[in-house]
């Protein structure tokens, strides 16, 4: 009900149409959610903004209103042929309705445009977002395959021009890259770069975890980092990079019942081995759409291994309680652990 409820709030926020005490409620929700900022935040930065609708943005509200049964349309419709309003005056309250309905699928994808730091030709990109507790699949326009986890965002242009086939990438994925000798792909993170020519690997890069790491399944890649440009890691197939503040160590991939560890998460698991009760609280957050503090340090450092699925929040907590005790309380969207 409160996922729900937000997305109503979203709507009317964007729509502009928010009263005084639905406002203060609006921004409760931003407050006490980091998921919930953050999927305000990525529909802000690309929302139209002009009155008047173009005749793009009229088609593309058509196909929504035409590939879901959205009873706010129709609501809005009815009362504006009541009142005789032009088209242009209902253009926010219709792109409201159009947001409860992207967000009701989960995944949601904006385009933009903008101009590439050292050129000139604006260019069309595209945005893609998981928010928590989904996982979605996508096809880029060179044909790779990309597998979201829960509250990711990729970025990639409408189409690939240039030398290299660049995109950008907050949180974790799993990408099937199409084989392009002539145009490598190259996927940016804030810690790290991977440059490919065909190749399937997994990249966990959140900006709450203080680690973040590439895993390489096949073929092979070049890893660089922004701070560090002269350094180049090479990857061969079961081999990974984990890049922390204090630099860069190389690895193998872990395995979990005889499967990967690092992609267990595409069935939907939440496996950890050996680690810290903080840092698998993060994982925690994104499966379940929560907030975790900690009261103390002591049961953040906590160690567990285990592996999750369709337990509930509470299973969850319970059973690593009985591995290593701690207590929790959960309030509203919160969860305090001491």
């Amino acid at each position: 009900m409160k996922d729900e409820r937000f997305t109503e709030l979203l709507g009317k926020r964007m729509a502009g149409e928010l009263s005084a005490e639905e406002s203060a409620e609006f921004s409760g929700y931003i407050s006490a959610s980091a998921s919930y900022r953050n999927e305000y935040e990525s529909l802000k930065s690309y929302w139209v903004q002009e009155d008047a609708p173009d005749a793009r943005a009229t088609m593309v509200l058509g196909k929504i209103k035409q590939r879901t049964d959205i009873p706010e349309f129709e609501r809005l419709q009815a009362e504006d042929r009541e009142k005789v309003k032009p088209l242009y005056r209902s253009w926010k309250r219709y792109a409201a309705a159009a947001v409860i309905a992207m967000m009701g699928y989960g995944a949601y994808q904006f385009a933009f445009n903008e101009t590439p730091a050292g050129q000139q030709n604006v260019q069309s990109w595209k945005r893609f977002h998981t928010p928590d507790r989904s996982r979605a699949e996508l096809i880029l326009p060179d044909g790779s395959k990309v597998t979201m986890n829960a509250a990711s965002t990729l970025r990639y242009p409408a189409a690939f021009k240039g030398n290299t086939r660049d995109v950008y990438l907050t949180g974790e994925a799993y990408l099937d890259v199409a084989h392009d000798s002539k145009h490598p792909f190259v996927l940016h993170t804030d810690k790290m770069d991977i440059h490919v020519l065909g190749t399937a690997f997994n990249v966990s890069s959140y900006a709450a975890d203080s680690t973040s790491e590439a895993t390489l399944f096949r073929g092979s890649v070049a890893v660089t980092f922004p701070e560090h440009p002269d350094t180049r890691v090479m990857l061969k197939p079961s081999e990974k990079v984990i890049v922390s503040q204090s630099g860069y160590q190389r690895g193998n991939t872990s395995y979990y019942d005889h499967e990967h560890l690092e992609t267990l998460w595409m069935k939907g698991q939440l496996a950890f081995r050996d680690a810290s009760l903080g840092v698998i609280a993060n994982g925690l957050s994104r499966k379940y759409g929560v907030k975790i503090t900690f009261k103390d340090d002591r049961s953040r450092k906590l160690k567990f291994s285990g592996s999750f699925e369709k337990e509930s929040l509470n299973e969850v907590l319970h059973s690593l309680q009985l591995v290593n005790p701690f207590q929790y309380t959960i309030k509203g969207n919160t969860v305090y652990v001491y």
